[in-house]
């Protein structure tokens, strides 16, 4: 922060006995002395008085004090400029503070203002500030920088007007990008305007549509798990399908399913059940926590992590739960629909290849649904949805965790009673019979 002292030359009075008053400046390792074109009396002069006050006594004291103030104020100024811009300040730029007007024009220099940041410079100053995002954020704002690129090269913040900002993401959806992907473009620019100190304008925002996220029926999520895999070749496999069984008898995010530690898993005692382990944690989404029971096969793969939950990129999970699905043969066709431009644009694919790190959930959310007979208030708590007060109560974990341990029992029964989904026809790669099989450690059915 720079200094700023008034102080009177009484060394050199004038012949009515008046002295000049000067202004020292310092910042750092400089010092700047300013001529206010003040004079007064030695004894008229308080350089600790109030500001405004300095001068005092005199018939002019009110010009006086007001020279001082304003010479005051353009200093501070120079300094607040510098440091909005960056930049350091120049002893030339307060000396001529206080020149003639004409001198003043041509010797003060303006500042160059700062050259606009590029949206590569943005997005490594949101890495730098966000050093602990995940590799797929990374990677989504990545895309966003180089799809702004090849749009306009020489695109800036400052000239993303509200036209150019529409027809931007006009030019996305001549790309084809489903409605879901330009969000991200959107949520990106506003990240922009917001570590650029700028204001977000209203109109930078955009509403999507979410077409209904593929589920596994109980025989196709069991024709997973006895899937024949081998360790040496498949470990990857092996993991993902642990995390993939894990997540669906638990509903929960694949961002919650990486943040779980050790201290989320506790024993408690159920009515009726005697000591059950229990997940408790609060949802990254919504921030409500959430307590669930571990129904036997969760309870199973999470003795087997020891308490810690093999973590990769979602962009992996994607991969491998595809190849998962692929293996067990999960052939039917799943109408996928995905809004562009407001529409539903209704794409018919193998299930396996619409399978994806959302599946888990919303097929454990589906089985709950089927396993309790229709119950969708024990959907909706089991999904996290009804935290606080709900229809089961504020002690809901003691009267709803035995209702959701009977639903997965209950869906345990019907994969065992239905019949395995039909193998790829012969000479299709990937395709295999699913048959029981033992996984570190072994995995129980879903019934207890």
């Amino acid at each position: 922060m720079p200094g700023f002292t008034f102080r009177q030359l009484t060394s050199r009075p004038l012949a009515d006995g008046r002295c000049r008053v000067l202004l020292d400046v310092t910042w750092g390792q400089q010092r700047v002395k300013l001529a206010t074109g003040v004079r007064c009396l030695p004894a008229h002069f308080n350089p600790d008085a109030k500001p405004g006050r300095w001068v005092s006594k005199d018939l002019n004291s009110s010009d006086l004090n007001g020279k001082l103030a304003d010479l005051l104020s353009s200093a501070l100024d120079v300094f607040k400029l510098a440091d909005a811009l960056g930049q350091d300040v120049a002893p030339e730029q307060l000396t001529a503070l206080t020149l003639p007007a004409k001198r003043k024009a041509a010797a003060v220099a303006p500042v160059a203002a700062p050259a606009p940041r590029t949206f590569a410079q943005l997005y490594e100053q949101w890495q730098a500030e966000h050093p602990h995002s995940t590799k797929d954020a990374l990677r989504r704002y990545k895309q966003v920088v180089e799809h702004l690129a090849r749009y306009n090269p020489h695109l800036t913040l400052a000239q993303l007007t509200r036209a150019e900002f529409l027809k931007y993401i006009g030019y996305l959806q001549g790309k084809g990008l489903a409605d879901t992907t330009v969000v991200q473009h959107v949520r990106f620019l506003r990240i922009c305007h917001r570590i650029s100190e700028q204001h977000i304008p209203s109109w930078m925002t955009m509403r999507v549509r979410f077409g209904r996220a593929a589920t596994l029926r109980p025989e196709e999520l069991d024709a997973i798990r006895t899937l024949d895999l081998n360790p040496r070749t498949q470990g990857y496999l092996i993991r993902e399908r642990e995390r993939l069984l894990f997540q669906t008898q638990m509903l929960i995010r694949d961002s919650d399913l990486r943040r779980i530690q050790p201290h989320h898993v506790t024993t408690e005692h159920l009515p009726g059940r005697g000591p059950v382990q229990l997940l408790a944690f609060h949802q990254k989404k919504t921030g409500d926590q959430v307590r669930f029971p571990l129904p036997p096969l969760a309870a199973s793969i999470w003795q087997a992590w020891q308490g810690k939950v093999p973590v990769i990129a979602q962009q992996n999970r994607n991969q491998y739960l595809k190849e998962l699905a692929q293996l067990a043969g999960l052939d039917r066709t799943f109408l996928r629909v995905r809004f562009k431009k407001g529409e539903p644009v209704e794409e018919p694919r193998p299930l396996w290849q619409v399978i994806t790190t959302h599946t888990p959930r919303h097929t454990g959310a589906e089985l709950v649904l089927l396993g309790s007979g229709g119950d969708q208030n024990l959907k909706e708590v089991a999904l996290g949805h009804l935290a606080g007060a709900s229809v089961y109560g504020y002690d809901r974990v003691e009267r709803y965790g035995p209702l959701l341990l009977d639903a997965w029992a209950q869906v345990g029964a019907m994969a065992e009673n239905a019949p395995s989904p039909a193998p790829a026809p012969a000479g299709q790669s990937g395709a295999c019979t699913p048959k029981p099989v033992e996984i570190r450690p072994a995995l129980v059915r879903f019934a207890a």
